[in-house]
């Protein structure tokens, strides 16, 4: 089922005020305590600290954000394969996209919309 973004593009469009993006995933994580990989650094997260990606989301959202960005960014293939992680990039990626959805249906009380993102 897609969700109606029509404000969202409205925004982006110009007609209201700007719209307000999460901050950086792997930053929040490794200040909350999860460990970060020197090899994938925060693309492991979705698999091993599931409850801390969800956290972080739900605080993102509780401050303002109306766009959350799963976190994907340093789960790519060619980003996750020099961790081990290779095997394992739909698994890690479909659970960061499933984790921010959780987030938004227990926190939000207004519309937010996901992005994803990836890493050179």
């Amino acid at each position: 089922m897609s969700e109606d973004i029509s404000w969202l593009q409205a925004r982006l469009n110009g007609t209201g005020k700007p719209v307000v993006i999460d901050g950086g995933m792997g930053t929040l994580l490794e200040q909350s305590g999860v460990p970060m990989d020197g090899k994938v650094w925060s693309g492991r997260a979705a698999l091993t600290h599931p409850g801390a990606v969800l956290q972080a989301h739900e605080a993102y959202i509780t401050a303002g954000a109306e766009v959350i960005i799963a976190n994907t960014f340093a789960a790519a293939r060619h980003m996750l394969e020099p961790g081990g992680l290779g095997d394992h990039v739909k698994d890690i990626n479909l659970n960061a996209v499933k984790l921010a959805q959780q987030a938004r249906d227990n926190i939000a009380t207004e519309a937010v919309a996901i992005a994803g993102s990836s890493g050179e």
